[in-house]
This record gives structure tokens, C-alpha cells and sequence, in this order.
């Protein structure tokens, strides 16, 4: 049939059938008001990273050798694998407007896909002033540089793995699953950027962190809103599934905000040392980077908040033996059911 004749049969005396997922009919509701609520605290916590002043940061790494200055670049590198989440959020504007989500739930994503193109862009900067080229237009001088360097570009390596299975998860899950799978996450990084916003030295990066710390708390209570208001209706099998996805955060995001677990990562053998040393030569610099074990308090915090959260709803919490807390046991966590975002 010609696309000019499946259209003959159109009865205009009847109101037209929509196609299932799509961004149309355009609805609006506004009942929603905890939604509504956190939508218009996003549009009033906005910052800009070009009030940032970035002659002041350039200044102060001036001061610092060529080592420390690559140690902050290595960081940002680091941070950019999770903070690259722009186009995650994009994309999950779009799932929410085919599946005709809550008008403020649909407003609450935009506002956190332009918090991660801020986040993604503070890193540019950022790694622009430290150590500009890195780290894929860059030269090192000596094996650690080098090491260095292999480690920020293996690392965003992994970040394409987890894009793909990304994508792939909005054919297998639902909604409501995918959007609080990045709840621990968002915990624990409310509780790191607030301390590094705490301790930072510079007083540009301060501000940076704090008002990361700021986004990440707003972020949180999103994943919190999601949860408390789709786990009354979760059976079982979609409990589960959130618990193993939690587990899956965990293992995702603690390679910044922790250690990297075994799971999931495919990392060059020399990784965990050269990121240690890493990290003390940007502390040395005074560029403020929470200690290991402040790393595994953040940890642990993030999953008393959030197994109290889950506890009331019947949604038990992964296993973490990393921070000595038992829980269900999640097994043969894959590639594929790696969803969580920064």
C-alpha cells in the first residue's frame, strides 16, 4: 500500500488513535505537586560554570609542577566518564515524553540533562587549564605519564560499554526501575562533592564542588520522589531488579567515588596503583580528594539513607562486602544491567 493511500480510509468525523510511543498527543497534568516542587527548586538552583573565574584557576595551577597539574587533568578525566551523561539524560527526556510521563517528571529530566552538560563542561575546563590535550592529544614524558594517561582512556573505554547496554535497557525495563537504579550513586556523590566542596583549598573549585553537591542532592531526590511513588505497585520480580541495579551502581560509580570492584571493569593491570599515586600528587598540590577511607564513610552513608528508604517498601539491599554490609546477595551482575548514571 502507498504511503498516499493507507491515509484514504481516515474517518475525520472521529478523534484520531495515536501511535503507541510517541511524543504525541502533547499532555499536561499538574497534580503531581512533590514533582512540581523539585522542578521549580531545579530552575532556582541553576549556576553557570562561566562565573566560574577560570583566569584565577589557570593562575593557580601556574604554581604547581608539571605532575601535580596532570594529577588534577587525570581526576577531571576520571569524572568525565560519569559526568559525559548528557545525551543519558537526553535520551531519557525523550522515553519520558513517548511514554507520557508526569508533566514536572518530564520538566525535572530537562533541568538534569542541563545540570550534566554543566558537569561535563566544568571537566573540559577544568582538564583545559591543568593539562590541556589530555588526555588523547597529549605526550607523556616518562612511564607514569604514560600509565596515566591509559588509565582515563581505558576507563572511558568501559564508558562505551555501559552506553550501549544503556540504550539496549529501555527495550527491557521500565521506567521506574531505570530512573532509580542511579539512587546510591547520587547518594554517595552528594556526600563526596560536599566534602571536597568543604575542604577545597582553591576557592574556584570550591564553588564548583558545592554547587555539584547541590545538583547531586537534587538528583538524589529525584531518584527518591521515583521510588517512593512506583514501589507501592513494584511485584516482586521488579524488587529484585532494583536491588541488583543498586548493586549494579555500586560497581559502576565507586571507581571515582571509591575503588573499582573486579565486576564490570576492564581495567590495565597497573591501574589501582598508578590512580593512587595519582591522587596523592593532586592532594599534595592542594586539590582536595576524599582519603579511601572518607571514600568508604561516603559509601557507607549512602546505604544506611538508602536501604532506610528501601526497607519500607520490601526492597532488600544488595550484598556490598566492600564496606563489610550484608544483604541479598546479587550474582552474575553482566554488561547488560549496567543503567546507572552519574
Amino acid at each position: 500500500m502507498s504511503k498516499e493511500n493507507k491515509y484514504e480510509s481516515i474517518n475525520f468525523e472521529e478523534s484520531p488513535t495515536y501511535p503507541e510511543y510517541n511524543i504525541y498527543p502533547p499532555i499536561w497534568d499538574f497534580d503531581n505537586e512533590r514533582a512540581w516542587q523539585l522542578y521549580r527548586r531545579a530552575k532556582k538552583e541553576q549556576w553557570d560554570e562561566d562565573n566560574i573565574d577560570w583566569r584565577r584557576v589557570k593562575e593557580w595551577m601556574s604554581g604547581l609542577d608539571r605532575k601535580q597539574r596532570l594529577a588534577i587533568a587525570y581526576w577531571y578525566g576520571l569524572l568525565s566518564n560519569f559526568d559525559h551523561a548528557t545525551p543519558v539524560f537526553a535520551y531519557a527526556v525523550v522515553k519520558s515524553f513517548e511514554h507520557h510521563l508526569d508533566t514536572a517528571v518530564r520538566g525535572i529530566l530537562t533541568t538534569i540533562t542541563w545540570d550534566e552538560n554543566r558537569h561535563n563542561l566544568v571537566c573540559g575546563l577544568a582538564i583545559k587549564n591543568a593539562m590541556e590535550g589530555f588526555p588523547l592529544n597529549f605526550k607523556p614524558q616518562d612511564d607514569l605519564e604514560k600509565k596515566a594517561m591509559l588509565n582515563v582512556q581505558w576507563v572511558w573505554w568501559n564508558g562505551s560499554r555501559y552506553w550501549k547496554a544503556y540504550l539496549d535497557a529501555y527495550k527491557k525495563y521500565a521506567l521506574d526501575v531505570l530512573f532509580t537504579s542511579f539512587m546510591m550513586g547520587e547518594a554517595a556523590a552528594t556526600t563526596v562533592f560536599t566534602s571536597m566542596g568543604k575542604n577545597a583549598k582553591n576557592e574556584e573549585f570550591s564553588k564548583i564542588f558545592k554547587n555539584t553537591a547541590v545538583d547531586e542532592t537534587r538528583h538524589y531526590a529525584f531518584t527518591h520522589l521515583i521510588m517512593t511513588q512506583n514501589a507501592p505497585n513494584m511485584n516482586e520480580d521488579r524488587k529484585k531488579l532494583v536491588t541488583k541495579q543498586i548493586r549494579a551502581g555500586f560497581v559502576f560509580l565507586s571507581l571515582i567515588t571509591y575503588k573499582p570492584p573486579k565486576e564490570f571493569w576492564k581495567l590495565p593491570p597497573w591501574f589501582l596503583e598508578v590512580h593512587q599515586r595519582m591522587e596523592d600528587l593532586a592532594r599534595d598540590a592542594g586539590f582536595y580528594i576524599p582519603t579511601e577511607k572518607e571514600k568508604e564513610e561516603a559509601w557507607k552513608d549512602a546505604v544506611l539513607r538508602v536501604g532506610a528508604s528501601l526497607k519500607r517498601y520490601g526492597i532488600k539491599l544488595p550484598d556490598m562486602p566492600e564496606l563489610g554490609i550484608s544483604g541479598e546477595e546479587v550474582k552474575d551482575i553482566s554488561e547488560d544491567d549496567f543503567i546507572p548514571v552519574f
